[in-house]
């Protein structure tokens, strides 16, 4: 017996021995035996507000059937000891919410999961927000039979919001139209705005862009970093922006010039286009700052990768000759299924100064898959690596880049979402809660779009050409915060009844309520109850949101390593990005040698 299957084995175990107890002690869940669930919550007070109405909707009606009382304690904060302390004593909490960031470093006080949620819980969330709870601590893996210590309760995704007054005043209308509506949108019916073609003067046919120049669409050379090619708009030039399709780089790089002073003095922002995380970037065209070659905690590095990558095209699907993951149409294949190995054989990494990215197949120097019979056949189209992509994420900023990203020191004693909203900024990458502050400031003038993307149109000089022949995911992350049992409490039976609703129609209540929901069955209720400009596009990236690099491993020393340098002399210009990317791998690898456990 494995020692992943006598975990599950003993867990299932427990917890009949664990209900027998509860049904001897006369401990049920009866009318005339009422309980208390303890739930001990953090955040600002908008995140408590939503705590709130579930407990209060749990209380007045399962809480009610049941004879369950859940008593809430909300916390500013955690201290780490203090909160250590209090899920081991009699008193501490039976439920408590947790950050991804937290997550994992705080799994040795939780309770596997597994055998305590429903299947039709399981369900009925977005799977993606239920993976990342899957962790097994002795691994640092998050594999789908790993135990599952948590459920998603909030999913805090990011969004593109954008300064309308910014917009407007350096030429650009703003408009909002699906893709499948240009047509009609150009034969004069109304946007979502209300507004038609002639409402707001356009007199050319608008494509199917993000951001679409009418005479000089930005389109740079190969090897460009700085934008030298870039041009002002002429006077004439007509410059649309539609906050229903997401951008190219191109095209926000494009747009963050035209906004930033330095680029265009007639800007009223100071910079054009601000983002701190690199993940819609490389997850877009399938790459990732960390792989796991044996799915068993074998971490490798991967921001500095040099193979291409591959995405199945629209209609086919393909299966992968190492995982024997079957990947649908608009799916990026794993780098393991990149590599030439097949089922059974052991991929290794070693530090290469020469190379740098190092890999053997069953002690052999590696190579990287032929896929041209694929791509001739159509079924997969090769994209960008990781390292050009991380590379075009790094440019936007500093000496040598475009410098439409505000430096770090910027926000001291201020946040980048303050700083968007005192208008110093036209475009800005930030959590959906960010919004809260944003309307406080800035009323109607701003809005939500999607994030920018990877997408080739066949002959991007033209401006009306919108025929996309190649393109990458559509990525973006979340802060999700997750429901959490005490591995120490004693009133596990009564909590598992909070925990599956709160995972399930609970999740209705924060629709109701004008929340986010972390289920596909809420999204048109979110649609219409969300107080948003763009609710529509706010739900679909939701429904993409992934975990954060910070949620790979139990710490982040790993990705202080590069991440240091990167913030801190990149983005000023001080070091060249080559360095960063290649300057810290046997730095990086030492610390995820750390982690996990190496494949024999």
């Amino acid at each position: 017996m494995t020692k992943k299957i006598m975990k599950k084995f003993m867990a299932v175990v427990m917890v009949a021995i664990m209900l027998a107890s509860l049904t001897a002690c006369g401990n049920g869940q009866g009318k005339g035996n009422k309980q208390t669930v303890r739930f001990m919550y953090t955040g600002s007070v908008y995140e408590i507000e939503r705590y709130s109405a579930m407990i209060e909707e749990f209380n007045a009606t399962v809480g009610k059937e049941k004879g369950i009382t859940v008593v809430g304690s909300p916390k500013s904060s955690i201290i780490e000891g203090s909160f250590a302390q209090q899920l081991q004593s009699e008193n501490g909490p039976d439920l408590f919410n947790m950050v991804d960031r937290d997550f994992k470093k705080n799994a040795l006080y939780m309770e596997d999961l597994t055998n305590y949620v429903e299947q039709s819980t399981l369900d009925g969330l977005y799977p993606q927000l239920t993976e990342r709870y899957h962790y097994d601590i002795e691994t640092t893996t998050s594999n789908s039979d790993d135990p599952l210590y948590g459920l998603p309760i909030y999913n805090n995704t990011t969004v593109l919001y954008y300064n309308k007054d910014i917009l407007k005043a350096n030429g650009i209308i703003c408009i909002s139209v699906d893709e499948e509506d240009i047509d009609a949108f150009n034969a004069g019916e109304k946007d979502l705005n209300g507004k038609t073609k002639s409402d707001y003067g356009i007199s050319v046919d608008v494509p199917k862009k993000g951001f679409y120049r009418s005479e000089s669409p930005f389109v740079p050379a190969e090897g460009e970093t700085d934008g030298s090619s870039w041009v002002l708009p002429s006077e004439n030039e007509v410059m649309i922006f539609n906050d229903r399709i997401a951008m190219n780089w191109d095209e926000v790089e494009d747009i963050g010039m035209i906004c930033t002073k330095e680029k265009n003095p007639a800007s009223p922002s100071q910079y054009g286009y601000y983002t701190e995380w690199w993940f819609n970037y490389g997850w877009g065209v399938g790459g990732n700052c960390l792989e796991d070659l044996s799915g068993n905690g074998d971490w490798v590095y991967g921001l500095a990768a040099e193979n291409p990558n591959y995405i199945v095209a629209p209609g086919k699907s393909y299966t992968g000759a190492y995982t024997g993951t079957v990947y649908n149409e608009g799916e990026t294949l794993n780098f393991k299924d990149i590599i030439d190995a097949k089922q059974g054989d052991k991929i290794s990494y070693e530090t290469d100064q020469e190379s740098y990215m190092s890999y053997t197949v069953n002690g052999e120097t590696a190579t990287m898959r032929d896929f041209s019979a694929e791509i001739s056949n159509g079924t997969l189209s090769e994209l960008p690596t990781t390292k050009e992509a991380f590379s075009r994420f790094a440019y936007l900023a500093g000496v040598g880049g475009l410098n439409v990203c505000p430096y770090p020191s910027a926000f001291i004693g201020t946040t980048s979402t303050a700083y968007f909203a005192s208008s110093a900024l036209a475009l800005l990458v930030e959590k959906e809660t960010s919004s809260l502050v944003i309307e406080k400031s800035m009323q109607d003038e701003w809005g939500i779009a999607p994030l920018p993307m990877y997408k080739v149109y066949e002959t991007p000089e033209d401006p009306s050409n919108d025929t996309v022949v190649l393109q990458g995911a559509a990525t973006q992350h979340s802060d999700g915060i997750s429901l959490c049992m005490n591995k120490y409490s004693s009133n596990k039976e009564a909590a598992t009844v909070f925990l599956n609703w709160a995972a399930s129609e609970g999740q209705r209540v924060l629709a109701e309520n004008g929340f986010l929901s972390c289920r596909p069955a809420d999204e048109a209720l979110m649609i219409e109850k969300l107080p948003y400009k763009n609710n529509q596009t706010i739900v679909e990236l939701a429904s993409k949101a992934e975990a954060g690099d910070w949620m790979y491993m139990p710490d982040q020393v790993w990705i202080d390593v590069w991440a240091g340098p990167l913030n801190q002399h990149v983005r000023y210009g001080k070091m060249e990005l080559e360095q960063m990317l290649y300057g810290y791998i046997e730095e990086t690898q030492e610390q995820l040698a750390k982690y996990g456990v190496k494949a024999e």
